[in-house]
């Protein structure tokens, strides 16, 4: 039997056959697989997690965030190059998926999502936080929406309202939010995409332009010292690189995490024969535990990149030798011996992998969580006859992509 992600990946297909390849894989006869793009595919549970958490010295943060075809390849692109001597020189510093510093991570983290942290979400703030959620789906929905056409680009209005909650969140100015989700793309892509070309020179563009953006912001934050997340970083005195590199990276992160969960969870939820779980999102206590169910199942980010800097044996026995670690988070969430009924919306199990464990945990990961939870609400409110356009009349072909995932989804609103 071929390994079921050996050629294709989860954004390459649809939820049903995401489901049997997943299925596939924990049947593996082996642990681990040597993929051709020279990352070592891990997809076990508790494997998963222990690489996620990277408290082993054997296993390493540090190189999470280098572009999958070396900066090798980049340098040798004329046009590349050309962006990253402008925009990219000296490299970005590390700031929290990378940073190997240990009290420096926790000053960063600790501003991001620690008590009182910029992207934390406590209890008494949350009405006013889904209120903000709203009106950015209004306003994604006012900019997307045809009204005489009955006929919806979810995929379009996702990317739209995802890349307006990021940059408020961030601090961006509004004029800067239509951007955000192509800047945002190319980190994406340079991490689990094979580029090469002016696809290639075209994302280190984009990336340049993502940090340049960012670093005004964070210039701009320092002199006004703001409410905002500029502010805070200035405020708590993290060295200006690396809260340059912070804001980028919340922004690349945000973006994709949010908009490929809600796309891949729609295409579940409307593809179902008796569409059980759409009808859910008509009560709102249902709806947070259908968003956490497609979250743990059809996560915007599949998989995350570790390195295994010395030979090692995981807890499970598992043996790996050093090199890049593909850690496959989707897949651990569907682990039999974590979740034995995965694909049951009340399934019980472990605690999902989709924002990773221990220190290095999603900072954005509870306000993410409620933004995919009002975007499927407020969907369901608008439409709550909606019926998917058949993949068929749609010829895009998604590119293979190792960490990030979405789906092509189109609606017809009544």
């Amino acid at each position: 039997m071929k390994f079921p992600f050996d050629e294709l990946t989860p954004n390459q297909l649809s939820f049903a056959e995401r489901d049997e390849r997943y299925r596939q894989l924990h049947d593996w006869s082996e642990p681990t697989y040597r993929h051709n793009s020279g990352l070592r595919m891990v997809w076990r549970y508790d494997d998963v997690r222990e690489l996620m958490e990277a408290a082993s010295p054997g296993i390493s943060n540090a190189k999470s965030l280098e572009p999958l075809v070396g900066f090798g390849r980049i340098a040798a692109n004329p046009r590349a190059v050309g962006h990253l001597c402008r925009h990219l020189l000296p490299l970005p510093a590390k700031a929290t998926a990378d940073l190997t510093d240990d009290i420096l991570h926790k000053r960063v983290w600790d501003t991001l999502a620690g008590p009182g942290g910029h992207f934390t979400v406590p209890r008494a703030q949350r009405p006013q936080r889904i209120k903000d959620l709203t009106e950015h789906f209004h306003h994604a929905l006012g900019t997307e929406r045809d009204v005489s056409d009955r006929t919806l680009d979810v995929t379009s209005l996702s990317i739209d309202y995802a890349a307006r909650i990021v940059g408020a969140a961030v601090g961006l100015p509004p004029a800067d939010w239509p951007h955000v989700a192509i800047w945002s793309g190319a980190q994406s892509g340079l991490l689990g995409r094979r580029m090469r070309g002016r696809e290639l020179a075209e994302a280190v563009g984009g990336l340049g332009r993502l940090f340049t953006v960012s670093a005004d912001a964070i210039a701009s934050g320092g002199r006004d010292r703001t409410d905002g997340l500029p502010g805070r970083l200035c405020a708590a005195r993290i060295p200006r690189r690396v809260a340059v590199s912070a804001v980028a990276n919340s922004l690349a992160a945000g973006v994709h995490t949010v908009s490929g969960s809600i796309q891949q969870g729609l295409q579940r939820l409307l593809n179902n024969p008796d569409r059980q779980w759409w009808h859910l999102l008509a009560d709102e206590a249902s709806t947070a535990h259908v968003a956490a169910k497609v979250l743990q199942l059809d996560p915007g980010l599949v998989a995350w990149k570790r390195h295994v800097v010395d030979s090692l044996t995981l807890r499970s026995g598992t043996a790996l030798s050093p090199g890049p670690v593909l850690v496959m988070c989707a897949a651990a969430n569907r682990d039999p011996r974590a979740f034995p009924n995965p694909l049951d919306l009340h399934g019980a199990g472990k605690l999902p992998l989709t924002f990773g464990f221990g220190k290095h945990v999603c900072p954005g990961k509870q306000l993410a969580q409620l933004a995919v939870e009002v975007f499927l609400r407020e969907l369901h409110a608008l439409a709550p006859a909606a019926r998917l356009v058949p993949a068929r009349q749609r010829t895009r072909a998604r590119p293979s992509d190792l960490l990030f995932s979405g789906a092509d989804i189109v609606i017809v609103t009544g």
